[in-house]
């Protein structure tokens, strides 16, 4: 396995999919904060007597924080599949016959 300076140094492979597997992996963390965070706000709310308030935020944080899960995947995929096309592009141009020499 290259290391990630080899890899920064030589244009051999893409630095693309392992930063978007890394963005991924951040937003991730970070819609997981943000609906524990809601639903604390939410479980705050019905302590101090915002029953409906806080319900609400209790039952639409995980739904919303799962919708958004898997939005985030989405786009990170779309990321992805313009680095897996150039590989495959990649792949398929050094399987074609060389016809230079005609």
């Amino acid at each position: 396995m290259q290391s990630i300076l080899q890899r920064f140094i030589g244009f051999d492979r893409l630095l693309g999919p392992m930063l978007v597997k890394l963005v991924y992996y951040v937003g991730l963390a970070g819609l997981v904060f943000f609906v524990a965070m809601t639903m604390f706000v939410g479980l705050m709310s019905v302590f101090t007597g915002n029953i409906g308030q806080g319900a609400m935020q209790l039952i639409a944080a995980p739904a919303i924080g799962a919708v958004a899960v898997v939005y985030w995947r989405f786009l990170c995929e779309l990321f992805m599949l313009a680095f897996l096309a150039y590989e495959r592009m990649g792949e398929i141009r050094d399987r074609l016959p060389d016809y230079s020499q005609f």
